[in-house]
């Protein structure tokens, strides 16, 4: 029998976030003048950064995507339904900060870039944790 690990938790102060922000703002290689958060992780380091960064901008992203059969593959490979997503005159021109909690498979966030992109904006990507499956 396969032995269940309880998942790492860890406590983080505001004191603590307010470092992590700073220890992450100076990792930037530009000036960012729109951001695009991506709903519902996005939203609480999103509104961190953005108040931080004094970027006042601030659009949010909402993507699914449904299943298209019961296959893990083609749950990876179904087409992104964006629910919520700026008009590109709000992004275009705009080097754009697209902010989400995590990274499990990036296909949310890549998709994301990917429409802020032919919406005529800069994309950068920022996520707190890295977690691929």
């Amino acid at each position: 029998m396969k032995q269940q690990h309880e998942p790492r938790r860890e406590m983080v102060s505001w004191d603590e976030v307010d470092r992590l922000i700073d220890h992450l703002i100076p990792q930037f290689k530009r000036e960012f003048t729109a951001m695009v958060i991506i709903t519902r992780g996005g939203i609480v380091p999103g509104g961190l950064l953005g108040e931080a960064m004094d970027i006042t901008h601030v659009l949010t992203a909402a993507v699914d995507f449904p299943a298209q059969s019961a296959s893990e593959r083609s749950k990876l490979m179904a087409w992104p339904e964006f629910i919520q997503f700026p008009a590109d005159d709000k992004l275009r021109g705009r080097p754009t900060l697209i902010v989400d909690d995590v990274w499990g498979s990036g296909r949310t966030i890549t998709a994301v870039k990917n429409r802020v992109s032919a919406a005529g904006g800069f994309p950068e990507t920022c996520v707190l944790h890295f977690n691929p499956y």
